[in-house]
C-alpha cells in the first residue's frame, strides 16, 4: 500500500513539474521580447530599478539581522559570520572549478 502511493505522489509530482516548466518556457517567450526592447528603450529607469532592488535587498537583510538584540548588541559577531560565509562560498566555489 505504501509503494502504491508513493508512487502514485512521485507521479503527480511528476507531473506538476513538467507542467510548471512547460509554462515558464512559453511565459519566458512571450514576455522575452518586451523585456528586452523596455531595457534597450529606457536603459536609465532599468538600471535605476534594478539599483534600488539591490539597495532594499541589502537593507532587508540588515534590518532582519538587527532585529535580534543579539546582533545589535554585537556587531563583531554580524562581521564574523560574514566573514565566514565568504570563506565558505569562496572555497566551494574553488571546488566546482
Amino acid at each position: 500500500m505504501k509503494k502504491v502511493a508513493t508512487e502514485i505522489f512521485t507521479k503527480a509530482l511528476d507531473t506538476v513539474d513538467g507542467t510548471v516548466t512547460t509554462t515558464t518556457k512559453r511565459l519566458d517567450v512571450l514576455v522575452e521580447p518586451a523585456r528586452t526592447s523596455f531595457a534597450r528603450r529606457y536603459p536609465t529607469l532599468f538600471s535605476f530599478i534594478a539599483t534600488a532592488g539591490v539597495a532594499m535587498t541589502f537593507l532587508g537583510i540588515e534590518q532582519l539581522l538587527l532585529a535580534s538584540s543579539l546582533l545589535e548588541r554585537y556587531p563583531i559577531i554580524i562581521l564574523a559570520l560574514g566573514i565566514g560565509l565568504l570563506f565558505i562560498t569562496g572555497s566551494l566555489y574553488t571546488k566546482l572549478k
